[in-house]
């Protein structure tokens, strides 16, 4: 469920967007802590040489305002989505 209001993307749709207007890429995989438990990773890429990882997130969870405000500010984008 989006937080609060709805109508904010999951990852996987951010991610779609940068590759269709920004030609972004994004890489996933999984790392392990010391204590054995794995956590989801994916580095998203701007051609320019931008990019943020984004750590414990799958593709699947929507973004609150203050995740979209903080990928658009590292990669340098505007996305159509509400952000803080």
């Amino acid at each position: 469920m989006a937080a609060p209001f709805g109508g904010h993307p999951n990852l996987a749709t951010y991610i779609v967007w940068l590759k269709d207007e920004h030609q972004g890429s994004a890489q996933s995989g999984y790392s392990t802590d010391g204590k054995g438990k794995s956590h989801a990773l994916t580095k998203l890429s701007l051609p320019s040489g931008k990019s943020v990882v984004v750590v414990g997130l799958s593709q699947a969870e929507f973004l609150v305002p203050s995740m979209v405000g903080y990928l658009d500010r590292r990669l340098g984008v505007k996305s159509p989505w509400f952000s803080v």
